[in-house]
């Protein structure tokens, strides 16, 4: 949080929006979204069929409304939002903003995903991060979901406690890993204080992470919040993977 203060100081003083996010190049700092015309034209938006349970991008032609992975079992949340498609501009984006201490994406980004969410009609009562170890959060300085959400509880209004949902345990990367090696690597990882169950029973919640991919970590925070009496749970990602299974034409 202290590092995030800073780059909010610092933002002040050089403003971060001179230069695009995405290519570097110098645009006119009135420009929403600190985007240059050429990487907004070309950033994968997800303005195409999206999976109607976690919002996931669905290929051209797909005729199901749901992605291969909800069609294979239930979620635990209710609905999911992405904002774009997970390809390699995206990629390069959230790379820089979680492993080369650009804190001020947050800001950025969460922008852009509040522009997704302004077209719901979404009534939460709280805005929380997907938590990460507290020793890795340490090393890197900051949790990237945390400064999204942050960002996102400010323009809705709502309440933003990074606290009541904690990851107890650090995990292997879910690169990589199979969807059952995702669904055991988080087992039992997040939990809801009892002395904090209070603060989510009755409570609509929106979860809140960078990227999205086969939806493990959105299912096992979900799952902790219903049972420690959240009624309802979405999900918000900056980006998520397309749906890896081709199209049945």
């Amino acid at each position: 949080m202290r590092k995030y203060l800073m780059d909010t100081v610092l933002d002040l003083i050089y403003p971060s929006n001179i230069y695009c996010i995405s290519c570097g190049k110098p645009i006119n700092d009135n420009l929403p979204y600190a985007l240059c015309d050429s990487c907004v034209r070309i950033i994968n938006w997800t303005n195409q069929e999206t999976c109607e349970v976690c919002g996931k991008p669905l290929r051209i032609g797909k005729r199901d409304r749901l992605c291969s992975d909800c069609q294979k079992r239930p979620r635990f949340f209710n609905r999911g939002f992405t904002c774009t498609r997970y390809g390699t501009l995206e990629r390069d984006l959230i790379h820089r903003f979680k492993y080369h201490d650009q804190a001020y994406y947050g800001r950025k980004l969460a922008d852009l995903m509040i522009e997704r969410l302004k077209v719901e009609d979404l009534q939460v009562d709280i805005v929380l991060p997907v938590p990460m170890y507290k020793g890795k959060e340490k090393r890197r300085g900051y949790n990237q979901a945390s400064l999204l959400a942050k960002n996102i509880a400010i323009y809705l209004e709502k309440p933003f406690n990074p606290g009541l949902l904690i990851r107890t345990t650090d995990t292997l990367p879910m690169s990589g890993l199979g969807i059952t090696d995702r669904r055991d690597n988080i087992e039992g990882v997040f939990v809801v204080k009892k002395e904090k169950q209070r603060e989510i029973c009755g409570k609509a919640v929106l979860l809140v992470d960078d990227v999205f991919t086969t939806g493990s970590t959105a299912d096992g925070c979900a799952k902790v919040l219903l049972k420690a009496g959240a009624v309802k749970v979405y999900v918000a990602t900056f980006a998520a993977g397309i749906d890896p299974v081709e199209s049945a034409l």
